[in-house]
């Protein structure tokens, strides 16, 4: 029976998806897997971890690095909550740009008994006066799902969508409003916007400060929009911006002290992918991953691990799975220990993604866990295992 930890509340709908030869549990110890969405994990803290699951895109809370040198897998779930930060997002802006918020909270602090409510209510709204996005230009950062779900609800507001994409994806741009201007300089980008929204992973070292001091001097927009993650928005700069009133006003979704007490900055409690949807699609969509690792070795939508969906054909017994450092003549060394035990290779499929390879070898009789001895002795394998049909 496979073993698979939770580390926070995980959608039944996904769960349910393990089935009986299963054992889940937030009490599990020595799991073979792991699902997670929010919490903090460090996979060094679990011997014998196979892979780990994040029911959601981001997975800055992993310790990815350590997982990839222990040949653990690490999975991310792109585009399941899409569609809920998405709307939020235009959400949030809309009600920036018409100060829902403020005057939500000014009405809700007025005195009900004052018999000239009405009057109160009428000669206060004009403070309240905002902006339509209808004309407006809204720059998007990133065009993964995120981002062109945003741009695509933005031209549906009748707004003038500019994105900033470097590396596109062909299956994005399918999706992507004709209409949508796509460049590769980011300074054109916030330069020509009104307001502005980030949707790239944090990458420490790239995407890390993406908008910062020098760039941002060249925005005259009034608002800026992070639902990605925590520090790709140099947050510094933005202090300064909005206290020398060159910037209106800065929406989060990633909350800390200093950001809820500032009163030009709007925080929402990290809501992106809060919603009944997104959580039964992140949960389904992690399983089904987790369970095609640990049952067939197939990885796809991996963060640290290369995409390789082949699966066994008919007649396969065994399956032996070998992940080792990106360096030459490893197919080679491993097809020489395979053959020197005297199994004849069905099917050899092999992806490599400049850090790790990931090799599938399907033999059609039973191999034994003596090879995995032998291959693991093999220098630069990081982690063996057999899966039996």
């Amino acid at each position: 029976m496979k073993k698979i930890k939770t580390l926070n509340k995980i959608s039944s709908k996904g769960l349910d998806l393990f089935g009986a030869e299963y054992n889940v549990s937030d009490a599990v110890e020595s799991p073979d897997a792991i699902l997670v969405r929010s919490a903090k994990l460090d996979t060094d803290s679990f011997e014998g971890l196979l892979a780990v699951a994040r029911a959601g895109a981001g997975f800055n809370n992993i310790t990815v690095d350590k997982a990839s040198a222990k040949g653990v897998c690490v999975f991310n779930t792109p585009g399941a909550n899409a569609n809920a930060v998405a709307e939020l997002v235009m959400t949030a802006l809309g009600m920036a740009v018409r100060n829902v918020h403020k005057a939500a909270q000014w009405v809700n602090e007025l005195d009900v008994n004052d018999p000239d409510l009405a009057t109160v209510v009428e000669k206060g709204k004009s403070k309240f006066s905002g902006t339509e996005l209808s004309g407006k230009t809204l720059g998007v950062i990133g065009l993964g799902k995120i981002g062109v779900l945003v741009s695509n609800y933005a031209r549906w507001k009748n707004m003038n969508v500019i994105a900033y994409e470097p590396y596109p994806s062909v299956s994005n741009m399918h999706k992507l409003s004709n209409v949508v201007t796509v460049v590769k300089d980011l300074d054109q980008v916030i330069a020509q916007s009104d307001f502005l929204t980030v949707h790239v992973p944090f990458i420490k070292g790239s995407t890390e400060n993406l908008l910062n001091e020098k760039n941002l001097a060249n925005f005259k927009g009034r608002f800026i929009l992070n639902f990605a993650r925590d520090g790709i928005v140099n947050m510094d700069a933005v202090y300064a911006m909005l206290d020398s009133q060159k910037l209106e006003g800065y929406i989060s979704d990633f909350p800390d002290a200093k950001q809820i007490a500032h009163e030009k900055i709007l925080c929402l409690p990290h809501l992106g992918a809060s919603t009944e949807e997104a959580e039964d699609n992140c949960a389904v969509m992690a399983v089904e991953q987790l369970k095609d690792y640990l049952e067939l070795g197939v990885v796809r939508n991996s963060v640290n691990f290369p995409a390789l969906e082949e699966h066994p054909h008919m007649g396969v017994k065994s399956r032996v799975i070998v992940i080792n450092q990106d360096v030459p003549n490893m197919i080679a060394e491993i097809t020489k220990v395979i053959g020197g035990a005297g199994f004849n290779i069905s099917s050899f499929s092999n992806k490599s993604n400049g850090k790790i390879g990931y090799n599938l070898i399907d033999i059609e009789t039973v191999v034994s866990d003596e090879i995995i001895q032998v291959l693991s002795k093999l220098d630069k394998v990081i982690k063996v295992r057999v899966i039996h049909f």
